[in-house]
């Protein structure tokens, strides 16, 4: 299979020079080991901890001995800054390079929003320039909508805000998804390019999240390649590929650092107006498509735009009495919420929102109703299933709810499903297969959409459960 180069697939004409990004300070949270593959980045790679006392310790992770083997929960972060910042390397007559390769990458992984606050005021107080804030956290739990200033991870981030930091955050992998990132973020979302740059190659990526977030604002603010980003392999040989919307968000990333460091007095408002304006409408996509060089011949003619962009919610809720008849399905969805996290709403009521008309609505009635109550019930939420639509991640909120206590003996249940061409159901499939049967095929479910790749994943699984 041909994939081309991701710095070709985001537009550009040519590849980054090495100073891309240099002078650039990017927080990245997620977590990093040392490796042979990041060895060239010695000086200018830092994990930031914070310990129970709320003390900020900071280690230098490249005088640390490089690990032989990565555990499979340090990968992420380590193909993250490859793509950002691999070696120049030639593969199938193709130049591969990374993004940003001159940046200063600062690692930072803490949910507790406390501790997330400090150590981001910390990072702040130091001399690394810090101008992106590589945000890989998903949006606000499953199910709930609700105005994203009380999120307690929002307020966190209120540091780097207020310092113009441009928080890029990946959009989220799943339409189950309900309450979407904050406007404050610059939001990055996907789309399927089949690994090359024709845009006659680009269709809707089907498990992009899309659509508003508690204030009333859409989500997301840019697309960028989902699939099959490409980096040097973790074990030396060949490519490595990474995906989603973590990948979509390193992406531009990369691709803003390297703007940065053309035009280093360039405000945050400026480049997200920057990417936005240049990027491509294409019609039926959910937003603006990356184009690198759009981007780069506009920020060298110096035609920028600072433009404020307005974070006030667009809808309010204070009378949810009141707003729940509302015939805004967003307003509906902020006041069931609210009325049924203050105890106000009985099961048979919640249960009845489950037939709204919107699909916001019905995933916050699924998450108000939670796991069913006895074994009547669970047939119903199996009904649900059978009956809903994937086309805005309802479905499959009824599946993850269902995953949550489902028991070996509803092995036929979930095979009814397969093959399901839902990525999320492939999910919830695999997951229950590696709980309950430990023989089943260890296949994985795989990002791409293609009906050939489904079916590579569902054909063991189904020869399997037939020759039982």
């Amino acid at each position: 299979m041909l994939v081309e180069p991701v710095w070709k697939r985001i537009g550009l004409l040519k590849p980054p020079d090495e100073d891309s990004g240099r002078g650039i300070g990017i927080i990245i949270f997620d977590e990093i080991v040392s490796h042979s593959s990041i060895q060239h980045l010695d000086g200018r790679l830092v994990q930031v901890n914070v310990d129970n006392d709320l003390n900020v310790h900071c280690l230098d992770v490249l005088q640390e001995p490089p690990v032989k083997k990565v555990k499979r929960h340090l990968e992420h972060g380590l193909m993250i800054l490859n793509l950002l910042a691999h070696q120049p390397f030639e593969y199938d007559n193709q130049l591969y390079t990374g993004l940003a390769p001159s940046a200063y990458f600062i690692y930072f992984y803490e949910e507790e929003p406390k501790k997330r606050k400090i150590g981001l005021q910390w990072i702040l107080q130091q001399d690394w320039n810090v101008k992106i804030c590589l945000n890989l956290l998903v949006p606000q739990e499953r199910g709930w909508m609700s105005p994203t200033e009380q999120d307690p991870n929002v307020q966190a981030m209120q540091p780097i805000l207020d310092a113009g930091v441009l928080v890029i955050a990946a959009g989220g992998n799943s339409r189950v998804h309900n309450n979407l990132h904050p406007k404050k973020y610059f939001v990055i979302g996907g789309y399927n390019d089949k690994g090359l740059s024709d845009s006659k190659n680009y269709a809707i990526h089907p498990s992009v999240s899309t659509g508003l977030n508690g204030d009333g604002h859409w989500r997301p603010d840019l697309l960028a390649p989902y699939t099959y980003l490409p980096l040097p392999s973790l074990t030396g040989q060949g490519l490595d590929f990474f995906a989603g919307t973590c990948g979509t968000s390193t992406v531009v990333t990369g691709l803003v650092a390297y703007l940065c460091s053309i035009m280093p007095k360039v405000t945050s408002n400026e480049i997200r107006n920057l990417l936005t304006e240049t990027g491509a409408i294409l019609e039926g996509f959910p937003a603006p498509i990356i184009n690198g060089d759009r981007a780069v011949h506009r920020l060298a003619k110096r035609d920028l735009s600072n433009e404020p962009i307005s974070f006030d919610p667009l809808i309010k809720v204070t009378n949810e009495d009141q707003s729940i008849l509302s015939i805004n399905p967003l307003e509906r969805a902020l006041a069931l919420t609210s009325l049924i996290k203050k105890g106000k709403k009985i099961r048979e009521e919640i249960w009845e929102f489950t037939r709204d008309e919107s699909p916001m609505v019905k995933k916050v009635a699924i998450h108000g109703l939670g796991s069913p109550i006895n074994d009547r019930e669970r047939e119903k939420y199996w009904k649900q299933l059978h009956e809903e639509s994937s086309d805005f991640g309802v479905k499959e909120d009824w599946a993850y709810t269902l995953l949550e206590t489902s028991t070996k003996e509803e092995l036929h249940k979930w095979m009814d499903f397969a093959p399901d061409n839902s990525i999320d159901i492939q999910i919830c499939i695999h997951s229950f297969l590696r709980e309950f049967y430990p023989d089943a095929p260890k296949v994985e479910p795989s990002p791409d959409p293609n009906p050939e790749v489904v079916k590579f994943f569902y054909t063991p699984i189904l020869e399997w459960y037939k020759s039982r």
